[in-house]
């Protein structure tokens, strides 16, 4: 009897922990993150996302944003009654995004109307395990892989396309469900009058359009302003022509403020405008609060008079999706998200990745900048002026020190391995990078700036007895020279298997026989960690067959244990939050199709 009230006490203590958390957790969230289909400038805003299992499935290492490790669909996992506990998968089970509340009014008449298609929406993922391997992994075509779906892109396309089905069921009941809020039926307009009006001009809609969305966008921007629409608002329609009813209900509670009231007079030709004004004087009738603001904004319009009107105007800071209706929005032809992505250096695998990304990626444009490497790469992400580049997971580990001050919310996806290739001369005995005498030999790590030389920056980092070894910045071919007549020197290369510069390397081993590739099998930093807990390194052997003069022992070539970096593909969780669901999607799906592609050439495939 105590045992079972002692259980029932507990689970009840657990109930509330996990409750109280995950409610903090979400109003942290929600102030950290918005969330949208679509952008009018540098603002986001939006309800949770509803993540399709082919989004969450690619982007599986943690970087602090919606999806990794440690995070679920929405951005946070349940807690468990023991914090330490394993998870069986990095994602928690996600909610679907419930529909607007209707609480606060009365129950108005039904309507009929059909909602405007909309192109997109989301339903509710399932989940799965993304297992990785232990232990030391041989270079295949499928190294570094971490989709979560073994069927590819194709399985990846008709999971999509299964979902959005589902979604823009749940779009039209949104739409329907608001709808039913409104007294009057909305106030149509011909569409093709707006197609050259500026303000429905700036409103945006990337990838398709989604009414759940909208309407979640929409009445999160107002709660962050802490506005609630008044009562009497919902006794009108839900929109007048291009405009939004609970816009026009805003501006005018908020008529002191002459920026938004010169709405008022710059779109007092409109006929949606025109409408609401007529719609609204009659229900004034019998509000005399009601009467007192149209007073008053009689006023400021007219104390405006004689200045040009601005067919585009909208207040400071209010989103052009704001104050458009969700029926204007749904009509425009979605655009393509517009995506930044930082490679590396022209004919660098960084680049190649881009190029054959670029072209896949249909439904994204696409803006290819090439850079000097990762560390280049990841300050650009932080300064915002890319959103989507390849970093090496070591510069990740080094971001702290590189730009003190500064956080990076991200998605992040492994897309291939980096070999750490340290090349010796034969005749200097060398076998080990443990081998490494600082008194006697010396390490060539790459230019300045180069991926080699950070890698070896993080190494100095993670165990100081590097510190002590000399080291020589310079081009890679020089180093060559230089490791190919002095048994003292050796070379650090990071990057594919068979690249052009090692494939040089190679041909030098074959005719000189002074060259080989040492094992960087340093069991020290191996399992080393950045601050979001992914791997720095992973262990990896180079079997004999890719190098057979550099690896080339007694009678057979041998594999060559080493480490090896992630090239990790890293996105600003800002450009996932302003372009939502559907535009994840399509990155993520073109992100799939080209990642095998990437890491056949990487692993020396002389074809993909």
């Amino acid at each position: 009897m105590i045992h079972n009230r002692f259980f029932k006490s507990f689970c009840i203590i657990v109930t509330v922990f996990w409750f109280t958390s995950l409610a903090g957790d979400s109003i942290v969230f929600a102030g950290r993150f918005g969330g949208g289909y679509r952008s009018s400038g540098s603002f986001s805003f939006g309800r949770s996302h509803s993540w399709s299992s082919s989004t969450r499935g690619t982007w599986n290492r943690n970087g602090g944003g919606f999806f990794g490790r440690h995070e679920s669909s929405s951005g946070y996992s349940k807690p468990t009654a023991n914090p330490s506990a394993p998870k069986s998968s990095p994602y928690s089970k996600p909610t679907v995004p419930g529909a607007p509340s209707q609480s606060g009014y009365t129950k108005p008449k039904m309507q009929t109307e059909t909602a405007p298609a909309s192109s997109s929406g989301y339903s509710k993922p399932s989940d799965f395990n993304n297992k990785t391997s232990s232990g030391y992994k041989k270079p295949s075509a499928a190294a570094g892989s971490t989709t979560g779906f073994s069927g590819g892109s194709k399985f990846d396309k008709r999971t999509i396309q299964e979902q959005k089905k589902v979604a823009a069921q749940e779009s039209l009941k949104a739409y329907k469900t608001e709808q039913t809020k409104f007294k009057e039926p909305a106030f149509k307009v011909d569409q093709s009058k707006y197609e050259s009006n500026p303000l429905y001009q700036k409103g945006k809609v990337y990838s398709g359009f989604d009414y759940n969305n909208y309407y979640g966008n929409r009445d999160n921007y107002y709660k962050s302003q802490g506005y609630q629409p008044p009562p009497y608002a919902y006794n009108t329609a839900p929109s007048f022509g291009i405009f939004d009813s609970l816009f026009l209900f805003w501006m005018l509670d908020h008529i002191s403020n002459r920026n938004v009231a010169a709405t008022a007079y710059n779109h007092s030709d409109d006929p949606g405008y025109k409408k609401w004004r007529q719609d609204t004087e009659n229900l004034a009738k019998d509000n005399a609060e009601l009467k007192t603001k149209l007073d008053e904004l009689d006023k400021q319009v007219k104390s405006m008079a004689g200045s040009p009107k601005d067919p585009g105007y909208l207040p400071k800071g209010v989103p052009a999706d704001v104050a458009l209706a969700a029926t204007a929005l749904a009509t425009k032809k979605p655009e393509k998200p517009p995506l930044r992505l930082v490679t590396g250096q022209e004919g660098g695998w960084y680049s190649r990745f881009g190029t054959i990304f670029k072209k896949d990626a249909r439904d994204l444009d696409v803006t290819l900048i090439n850079s000097p490497g990762s560390m280049d790469n990841l300050k650009m992400l932080v300064d915002g002026k890319a959103d989507l580049g390849i970093v090496q997971s070591d510069a990740l580990a080094l971001m702290n020190k590189k730009f003190p001050g500064k956080k990076l919310v991200s998605e992040q996806t492994t897309l291939f391995l980096e070999y750490l290739q340290l090349i010796a001369n034969r005749a200097g005995g060398i076998k080990s990078i443990n081998d490494i005498d600082p008194k006697k030999n010396v390490v060539y790590v790459g230019p300045v700036g180069s991926g080699s030389a950070l890698t070896w920056e993080t190494l100095c980092e993670k165990n100081e007895s590097y510190r002590k070894v000399p080291v020589v910045n310079s081009d890679f071919l020089t180093a060559l020279r230089e490791v190919e007549k002095n048994p003292r020197a050796l070379m650090l290369f990071v990057g594919g298997l068979n690249s052009d510069f090692l494939r040089k390397a190679e041909e030098l081993a074959k005719k000189s026989g002074n060259l080989a590739l040492v094992a960087v099998d340093d069991n020290s930093v191996k399992n080393e960690k950045d601050e979001n807990g992914n791997p720095i390194y992973s262990m990896v052997q180079i079997p004999g067959n890719i190098y057979p003069y550099l690896e080339k022992g007694w009678i057979f070539s041998h594999e060559t244990k080493t480490l090896a970096v992630h090239a990790v593909l890293v996105l600003r969780t800002e450009w996932a939050s302003q372009y939502g669901p559907p535009a994840m999607d399509d990155l993520s799906l073109a992100i799939n199709q080209v990642r095998p592609d990437i890491q056949r050439l990487v692993n020396g495939s002389k074809s993909i």
